[in-house]
């Protein structure tokens, strides 16, 4: 079963203090999770760290974390630190 969520803020260290316990459940959980984060137009290194927590940990499990609506900001760092493929993977949409 996939968990499918939308995160509506941007993946900063404020907002990432708030969904922690929802990354953790989710990580517990032995389901695959799919984020749509169309939403976000903004992450930093404690987004990019929660993400790769949630990731390794479902990974760990045989589980799988997808994101969707990937971009701007979000999709150029992610670029950048060559975890778009791992993330993201498949045909996306290039926006802004």
């Amino acid at each position: 079963m996939t968990r499918k969520l939308r995160i509506q803020d941007d993946l900063d260290a404020g907002t990432m203090t708030t969904i922690r316990v929802l990354f953790e459940e989710l990580a517990a959980a032995n389901d695959d999770v799919a984020l749509d984060v169309s939403k976000v137009t903004f992450i930093d290194s404690s987004g990019v760290g929660g993400l790769v927590f949630l990731y390794k940990r479902l990974n760990a499990k045989g589980c799988k974390l997808e994101l969707s609506g990937l971009a701007g900001q979000p999709r150029q760092l992610l670029d950048h630190l060559k975890l778009t493929p791992i993330l993201a993977p498949g045909p996306m949409e290039r926006a802004g």
